[in-house]
């Protein structure tokens, strides 16, 4: 009876061991809440300006000159904005003018509209 009751005992265990989260997942990964795919990021200039604190944006344009020894301007056919860029970002590259990039970051309307930059990469 005793063996009986040890392997009862054992599949009942192994059974709870191998459960594990079973829900509905977005198809292809990423998150999604109440059924919505979360925006994109901001891909010009006009809209980062019009944008949402911490809103995720994806620019395409050129740094135009260096304000101070972080904060630059960046311009795209849009318009033009202040960014503020972590020295990580730069990532060894050198940019001018006339580089066209791609910056990586997130609006930050602390102080004034701007953009906070991660990640630059140069075309």
């Amino acid at each position: 009876m005793k063996k009986v009751f040890t392997l009862v005992s054992l599949f009942a265990l192994s059974s709870f061991a191998n459960a594990g989260f079973n829900g509905n997942q977005a198809a292809g990964g990423g998150f999604s809440q109440d059924g919505k795919t979360l925006p994109s990021a901001i891909t010009t200039v006009a809209q980062a300006l019009k944008a949402q604190d911490d809103a995720p944006v994806q620019l395409t344009g050129y740094i135009t000159r260096q304000i101070d020894n972080d904060e630059f301007m960046f311009k795209d056919s849009s318009g033009e904005i202040k960014i503020d860029v972590e020295d990580e970002a730069w990532q060894g590259q050198n940019i001018t003018p006339k580089n066209k990039i791609t910056i990586y970051g997130k609006v930050d309307k602390d102080w004034h509209n701007s953009v906070d930059v991660y990640r630059i990469q140069k075309h």
